[in-house]
């Protein structure tokens, strides 16, 4: 029985922390990738989203006070008109402060809907998370070692070329 260890192949060792170092890489790109995903839409809900309606609502709600009170001094000035174009205005400023309440309250509750969907989902990249940030780059460091030790068992298992001289050729020469 041999005490020595058939060693084919350390590069295909070496190729496959390459090839791990890459994933990690892009492991790494995804997953924040996905992170970043979720927390814009978060900002995009709670922030954009939620200044433009609530811009609009007190914009409307300006609009609408001053249809009413313009409705108001025509009434006021000239009871006996019909005043429809400040009826008109007063309904269409109505129409747009109503629309901008459901905006806010569609919103509010697909940020909930979002929240209740995403945060879970976001737990469950938590192993991955890990597994890419600590437990592969140690795989990479353990693979590197192995390899190291590998190389220098190779070198010093290795047949030392012989220094003897080499043998006499045989024969005629030219």
């Amino acid at each position: 029985m041999s005490d020595q260890v058939q060693i084919s192949s350390i590069d295909a060792l070496e190729a496959f922390r390459a090839d791990l170092i890459q994933y990690i890489a892009k492991a790494r790109v995804a997953l924040e990738d996905m992170e970043g995903d979720v927390r814009r839409t978060r900002t995009w809900l709670d922030t954009d989203r939620t200044q433009y309606w609530g811009g609009q609502m007190k914009l409307w709600t300006k609009n609408l006070h001053q249809a009413e009170e313009e409705l108001y001094s025509a009434n006021l000035t000239n009871p006996q008109a019909s005043n429809a174009f400040q009826k008109m205005a007063v309904l269409k400023a109505r129409r747009k402060v109503e629309d901008a309440e459901e905006k806010l309250r569609v919103l509010k509750k697909w940020r909930q809907t979002f929240e209740n969907r995403a945060t879970p989902l976001l737990r469950q990249l938590d192993p991955m998370f890990f597994l890419v940030g600590q437990q592969l780059p140690k795989g990479v460091h353990s693979l590197g070692e192995s390899i190291k030790a590998l190389q220098a068992y190779a070198e010093k298992a290795a047949p030392a070329p012989s220094s003897a001289p080499a043998p006499p050729e045989q024969g005629g020469g030219p």
